[in-house]
């Protein structure tokens, strides 16, 4: 038996001993009390999904704030400061847009900066970065669900109305064109309300979220 089922055993032991009911969430895996409305780790709804641990009395859970009851819209602010499983999932997703910028940056670069210096055209390279950064994303994306960025962290880019199309990968990702427009877009976003919380405001316009990537 692996260290992982070892610890897995245990942990159901214990919480047989202390008369706990757990569920598990179908998107992480993650234990959660009965009663458990969201996921504690990662913020996804607990339904008739969730897996429930057999034989174990059901055990009260704390109430959610009123803004993140079931059926009831709250901010990415709300959710965020309640789940810190989300928090992580939005540092990631940072971590996803710096990479992905050395790996257009780097490449072309050199190119850019030249063509930039021969023509005088120093303010329009800014743009034409941005305008990489935002094909680069649409396209793979659109081909694979993940940027390089986000396929090295585990996330990927998924439709909420059916198939991912090459439009719904231009649409959430038209503010990386330019930094200060995904900054303002970001910062709106965590102040609109919002029943996902993996979701810009373009992921909510193009109808897409960003989910962990599953083997």
């Amino acid at each position: 038996m692996g260290a992982n089922q070892t610890a897995s055993v245990i942990s159901r032991l214990a919480n047989l001993k202390h008369g706990k009911n757990m569920i598990y969430c179908p998107k992480c895996g993650a234990q959660n009390a009965d009663q458990a409305k969201f996921c504690n780790n990662c913020a996804s709804p607990l339904g008739a999904t969730a897996a429930q641990s057999p034989q174990e009395p059901s055990q009260a859970q704390p109430p959610l704030p009123p803004q993140l009851q079931p059926g009831q819209k709250a901010t990415l602010l709300d959710y965020m400061s309640h789940y810190t499983g989300l928090q992580y999932h939005w540092v990631r997703r940072f971590v996803a847009i710096v990479l992905d910028s050395i790996f257009v940056v780097v490449p072309v670069y050199v190119i850019l900066s030249i063509m930039a210096w021969l023509t005088g055209g120093w303010v329009i390279f800014g743009g034409i970065m941005g305008i990489f950064l935002f094909l680069y994303s649409a396209l793979f994306e659109s081909a694979i669900g993940a940027t390089v960025g986000k396929a090295i962290l585990g996330l990927k880019v998924v439709s909420t109305k059916g198939k991912l199309e090459f439009s719904d990968t231009l649409i959430r990702n038209v503010t990386k064109i330019y930094p200060l427009l995904l900054l303002i877009e970001f910062v709106a976003s965590l102040f609109l309300e919002t029943t996902d919380a993996h979701q810009r405001f373009m992921d909510k316009i193009a109808k897409t979220t960003v989910v962990e990537k599953t083997a």
